[in-house]
């Protein structure tokens, strides 16, 4: 039971197991769809694979044909980021996504990945990219460091804008929930408030997908920029 405005980001203990542990578990559930066994009819592998063939050629309409190895890791991450989102909208329901925690385990670890990548292949052409082309030379140690600063900065917003969008949109659900049933007293003003936390649920679902898109999108992006 949730009790406090906050409370919802306290995940609870289920059979010794925190909620975020059982979270990534089901959102996990999506492996089994990505290696199908014959447990599933040919309709839900159909519906499977149009469905996963749409998303790769939203997401990667652009790429360059090097990234092609990353594909289905990122087509992974997609899915199991709008799995966890979609969860976390369900009553008394616990999203790890809004965590920075979780966030960042994500973020940082596919950054260092494409970074590393990168400096891997072409060591001299990533180095250039700190310095853009026809900097004057007392200014190119100041380039560096806003350059430096600003690839360290890419983790950072990367795992903070799924988590802050997640809590903000939680936050004000909450809030009109509280509302609604607050002024249950009074019907018309009641009525009016579940109208808008319909309407507020109904974005939020758009924002749970948008967001898992803008995270794989940013990561494929900083793949393209290292490759």
């Amino acid at each position: 039971m949730i009790t406090s405005l906050f409370g919802q980001f306290s995940p609870d203990i289920i059979a010794f197991l925190p909620l975020q542990v059982v979270s990534s578990i089901l959102a996990l559930s999506w492996l089994l769809f990505i290696f199908p066994t014959n447990f599933f009819s040919g309709r839900v592998l159909y519906i499977w694979n149009t469905a996963r063939l749409e998303v790769m050629k939203i997401i990667f309409q652009n790429s360059k044909k090097t990234a092609a190895p990353w594909i289905p890791t990122l087509t992974i991450v997609f899915f199991i980021i709008i799995s966890i989102n979609l969860m976390g909208l369900f009553p008394y329901a616990f999203s790890i996504t809004s965590h920075a925690s979780f966030t960042y385990s994500l973020a940082i670890p596919l950054w260092m990945s494409v970074n590393i990548l990168g400096f891997y292949l072409a060591f001299n052409s990533r180095l250039s990219h700190l310095v853009p082309q026809g900097t004057p030379s007392f200014l190119i140690p100041i380039m560096v460091l806003i350059e430096t600063l600003s690839l360290i900065a890419q983790p950072i917003a990367l795992g903070l804008r799924l988590a802050a969008n997640l809590t903000a949109g939680h936050l004000l659900i909450f809030l009109l929930s509280t509302a609604t049933w607050i002024l249950a007293s009074s019907p018309l003003l009641s009525f009016l408030t579940l109208i808008i936390l319909g309407l507020l649920f109904i974005l939020e679902v758009g924002v749970a997908c948008i967001q898992a898109y803008v995270f794989t999108s940013l990561v494929n992006f900083y793949l393209d920029q290292n490759l």
